[in-house]
């Protein structure tokens, strides 16, 4: 690694994706980001655990168990709800999928669209995630994670539920922690212009579903799955409030049932770098009990993924603006990360008031590289880092505002 004073920091003002819900730093209809306070935890997810594969549960069902009320249902399924990091080439993005099998996670499709690295958190431990099945026309995905989770795992309804109907969606919005919305089937069999396609045979609904929110679930009371979050109703100009859809649960059941036997994943794109070995993944945890503590992760955790798939201009975009103009660019920033990637981090401690937009946090990081690119001359072609990253709001994002070594210089591993 070169002497520069920040290695390791890169940040994202990203685009928005049409009418899609993935929560990239959409706009509002006039065009600016809206400013909002830093999300604050609401529930806490049950982490699920490293388990042996059981019984697949992902072909639909009309059997539902009677309704219960919503804090119970709740409860039962928040632990199968899952957030996405997605990395591509120029951006990133975050998204809701959930658990059908103790390896496989739906999601929406335009959340995983050209992915060059995807990593799925339940609680606060994320695991490598990789694309078997895509129907873009439907709006459908489906993930596997690199090692089977103990997780409630969702059934999907054989039928579409009459107008009227409670439902909830459960999921991330604007990456906020896990959030529940209810609401009530508004309408049925309707579409929805989304770019240059058209969505049909969609459900409705009331429910308050924002950026982040897409791949979600949409649940009936039962806890069964009636739908995937989707799309919400805008234009360029205007917004409409409480018009949202989502793909029905049979659709869903159909494409999943022929992609779950599939072994050989999607490739992943592309960035014409040189990424890191393997697959780039690199095993992220936060154990920081801050009000931010997740929220400030995930941005990390998508900056060292843009880092290991060279997807420098999404790492880069990371990064506050001031910084960025210390660069110049992200093929200057790049320039000075070597060989170095990233092989394991935790964000450990997460400093300053939870409302502030200014927080500081302290990361173990693990990196290798090529014994000429190491820090200060060291040699070490293994590294044990503890840096404090300088984190700033920006109204939507967490974004990288310097880094320091308080702890001292980095040891070999």
């Amino acid at each position: 690694m070169s002497n520069k004073p920040n290695p390791f920091i890169r940040c994202t003002v990203v685009t928005s994706l049409s009418l899609c819900l993935w929560a990239t730093g959409c706009t509002n209809g006039s065009g600016t980001s809206p400013q909002t306070s830093p999300p604050t935890s609401t529930v806490q997810p049950t982490p699920p655990t490293e388990s042996a594969p059981t019984t697949a549960a992902a072909t639909s069902t009309s059997a539902a168990p009677s309704p219960s009320a919503w804090p119970d249902v709740v409860a039962d399924v928040q632990p199968g709800v899952g957030q996405l990091s997605v990395t591509t080439c120029e951006s990133w993005g975050t998204g809701t999928g959930f658990l059908i099998e103790p390896d496989l996670v739906v999601t929406a499709a335009h959340v995983v669209q050209d992915a060059t690295s995807i990593s799925v958190a339940f609680g606060r431990t994320s695991v490598n995630a990789t694309v078997v099945g895509t129907n873009d026309v439907a709006d459908i995905a489906l993930v596997r994670t690199d090692r089977p989770l103990q997780g409630h795992q969702f059934q999907l309804r054989s039928s579409e539920p009459p107008v009227g109907t409670d439902v909830a969606a459960l999921g991330f919005p604007l990456s906020r922690p896990f959030t529940f919305t209810k609401g009530t089937v508004s309408a049925l069999d309707t579409e929805q212009d989304i770019g240059d396609r058209v969505l049909r045979n969609l459900i409705q609904t009331d429910t308050a579903i924002n950026h982040g929110n897409s791949g979600g679930p949409l649940i009936t009371q039962d806890g069964q799955v009636t739908g995937i979050v989707v799309t919400i109703e805008f234009d360029e100009y205007t917004r409409a409030e409480g018009i949202a859809y989502a793909v029905t649960a049979p659709r869903v059941a159909a494409a999943v049932n022929e992609w779950k036997s599939r072994s050989t994943p999607v490739a992943f794109k592309d960035c014409g770098n040189a990424p890191a070995p393997g697959s780039g993944f690199f095993p992220f945890t936060v154990s920081a009990d801050h009000d931010q503590a997740r929220s400030v992760g995930q941005s990390l955790l998508l900056h060292g993924q843009g880092i290991n798939r060279a997807a420098y201009t999404a790492a880069f975009k990371l990064l506050t603006p001031e910084l960025q103009a210390t660069f110049g660019d992200a093929s200057t920033w790049s320039k000075d990360l070597g060989s170095s990637y990233w092989t394991k981090a935790e964000v450990i401690d997460v400093t300053g008031t939870p409302s502030a937009d200014d927080l500081n946090a302290d990361v173990n990081l693990q990196t290798i590289q090529n014994a000429a690119d190491a820090y200060r001359g060291t040699g070490q072609t293994c590294s044990n880092w503890k840096i404090r990253y300088s984190m700033h709001w920006d109204g939507t994002h967490w974004l990288i505002a310097g880094t320091s070594l308080p702890f001292g210089d980095p040891t070999a591993c």
